[in-house]
């Protein structure tokens, strides 16, 4: 893994403001609003990326290694294991402000078994399904 800040899109309770934004807040250095690919999927207490077609709104965080570790740690990412409950993958992220960039996005490692799950469907933009999440 490379030296310095980390690209890392969060959608969910690792956005600035979330349930557990808190456990990774002092690794994170910068915070801009983006979006990429896919579907938000609703588990209850927490949302799932999945793929799809859509766009997902969250944050793009300029995270150090160590925030990268306790958030792999969250995710219950592990490389090295076929069995975890999200795969940190890299990805397109486009920015608000403009242009994109690639980084880090957690995808929920088994989206077949979310498919009946709600949808996190906020709106459309240019005929594409837009999705968010939307703590209570």
């Amino acid at each position: 893994m490379k030296e310095g800040p980390i690209r890392l899109f969060v959608y969910g309770t690792l956005m600035p403001g979330g349930g557990i934004y808190h456990r990774i807040e002092r690794h994170a250095r910068l915070a801009r609003p983006a979006t990429v690919e896919g579907v938000l999927m609703d588990l209850g207490a927490f949302p799932a990326l999945v793929p799809g077609e859509g766009v997902v709104r969250g944050v793009l965080l300029d995270i150090e290694p160590e925030g990268l570790r306790i958030a792999d740690q969250i995710e219950g990412h592990r490389p090295d294991e076929r069995s975890c409950f999200y795969q940190r993958r890299e990805t397109d992220i486009c920015l608000d402000a403009g242009g994109s960039v690639d980084g880090w996005a957690y995808v929920f490692a088994r989206p077949e078994s979310v498919a009946d799950r709600p949808r996190l469907l906020v709106g459309e933009q240019d005929g594409v399904p837009v999705y968010a999440w939307r703590p209570e």
